[in-house]
């Protein structure tokens, strides 16, 4: 698409078009790495970062997918391919961007994280899991590439990208990604990128070769049987049909475990990323360290700057690998949750709407002024009736001060209802977790005695009082939850009785 976009602007019919085309877009950002993330600053080597998640749809994959795509021509066909995260979410999305099809089936192992299962499908994408090798062999017949491969043979309606054969993958990164990372770093002496497809590898290897044959590149694998989502292990990629040996120099394979740390590490430096980029970088290290150790690594040094100018690529971002990384890394690596006891407590909802004023309050039983009854009351009949006079059938309210100030003061037609860990004095639940915790438990148990003895029916309206409105607006939660009306008073049952009761 002819034109450049710099100021990052997409208007028109065609904006998406032109919001996924990476020559309208600006160059992909190129970040040096800081000092603390470098370890090998005093030897002269500088370490650029080039972020592929900042493409449309935020992974390497975009770029792949979007080639394999344009060189199928128009689609109306069903697509189809092996993949649990970039490769088919790109396929999907940029599908929709081109106005082909939209109907895109990812085919996935059965052993892949629930949250990255959640993410296909929050992408619109139809999963179809399957058992056996989560990475099968490429030319495996009993695997899913071929499997896949040979449902697109036999079904005209069909389309099988096919990013580990189609030599539209390697490409897209000789069209795109090559040319964009010389002209942005034209001193670069080493490329570094993880190795799924080896379509990156080998579409970035065969352009910077052929433009500038000093340049060394670096392939990372994972570890066999330590998975690195995206990553395969040296084993599963000889059977890849890209060119990948010619123009990969050096293989380093990472453990899972350091892929996943240091992805945390850059992410939390600003430069947000998964662990195939933390692969990426602890492949870059490793090999560096391997030439400074060999007194070797002079041989990457750039004439005219005398400097070693290395990239690895971050391919995509780390929030669907969440649950992974504290599976894979250790607690000391997390700050603690304060409190984290109240995950299990206090998980209703809270509306603004539900904390009355005293006048307000007063609109409830269709504005009958509430009357105060200063009666001495049997605290026995007080815990089993409601006190002095009654209200409508309708609306009822509950009161949770201790019985003895209940008795002494209370509102005409309440119904008195004590919990153990109130008093007057009571710190308010949301300023103190073991008040919570307890209270929480009370009305929870007595929410449901309540329920079961009839004297809350669903859709009854209810005020709530206690102290100083705190405990109420707790109890107004638990209440909600159970379909009943409940509403507490800004200031708790004082206040009401200041201002709007005239003594009975």
């Amino acid at each position: 698409m002819a034109g450049h976009s710099t100021l990052n602007v997409y208007k028109g019919q065609d904006s998406m078009k032109k919001f996924f085309d990476p020559e309208y877009q600006p160059p992909l950002p190129l970040v040096e790495l800081p000092n603390n993330l470098n370890p090998f600053q005093n030897d002269g080597v500088r370490i650029y970062a080039k972020l592929m998640t900042a493409l449309p749809c935020q992974n390497v994959k975009a770029l792949p997918a979007l080639n394999m795509l344009e060189k199928a021509g128009p689609l109306t066909k069903t697509i189809v391919e092996p993949s649990s995260g970039s490769t088919v979410t790109s396929l999907a999305l940029i599908s929709r961007v081109l106005g082909s099809s939209s109907d895109v089936y990812a085919y996935v192992s059965n052993k892949t994280d629930e949250s990255r299962l959640r993410t296909l499908q929050f992408f619109g994408l139809k999963v179809v899991l399957y058992g056996g090798p989560a990475q099968p062999e490429i030319s495996d017949p009993r695997g899913q590439v071929q499997k896949l491969r040979q449902m697109a043979e036999d079904n005209e309606e069909i389309f099988n990208p096919g990013q580990y054969e189609n030599i539209n993958n390697p490409d897209a990164h000789v069209r795109w990604t090559g040319p964009q990372l010389l002209k942005q770093l034209p001193e670069i002496n080493i490329f570094c990128t993880g190795m799924g497809s080896a379509g990156c590898v080998t579409g970035v290897g065969t352009f910077l070769k052929q433009e500038k044959p000093s340049v060394t590149v670096v392939g990372v694998c994972n570890k066999a049987s330590d998975a690195i989502p995206g990553p395969r292990p040296y084993h599963l990629l000889d059977n890849i049909a890209f060119g990948w040996k010619d123009v990969t120099d050096s293989i380093m394979e990472i453990e899972s475990i350091q892929a996943y740390r240091l992805s945390m590490v850059l992410s939390r430096e600003g430069l947000i990323c998964g662990p195939s980029s933390g692969m990426a970088l602890k492949g870059l290290l490793e090999f560096i360290q391997k030439q400074k150790d060999s007194g070797r690594l002079n041989h990457y040094r750039e004439s005219e700057t005398g400097e070693v100018a290395c990239v690895f690529l971050c391919c995509d971002l780390p929030y669907q690998y969440m649950d992974t990384y504290f599976k894979k890394l250790g607690a000391d690596d997390f700050h603690a949750i304060t409190n984290a006891s109240l995950r299990d407590t206090d998980q209703g909802q809270y509306d603004p709407r539900w904390e009355l004023t005293p006048t307000e309050a007063a609109r409830l039983d269709r504005g009958t002024m509430f009357k105060l009854c200063t009666m001495p009351v049997a605290s026995h009949a007080l815990q089993n009736s409601h006190g002095c006079g009654s209200l409508s059938t309708s609306f009822k309210i509950l009161d949770l001060r201790r019985s003895e100030d209940f008795s002494r003061s209370h509102i005409s037609g309440s119904l008195s209802k004590a919990i153990s860990s109130l008093e007057p004095d009571t710190e308010s639940p949301f300023d103190s977790v073991p008040v919570l915790e307890a209270q929480f438990k009370s009305l929870v148990k007595l929410t449901s005695e309540l329920r079961s003895n009839g004297h809350f029916c669903k859709h009854d309206t209810v005020l709530v009082l206690c102290y100083d409105g705190e405990t109420s607006r707790l109890s107004c939660s638990i209440l909600r939850q159970e379909g009943i009306k409940a509403f507490s008073v800004r200031g708790g049952f004082q206040t009401l009785a200041n201002q709007l009761f005239v003594s009975a």
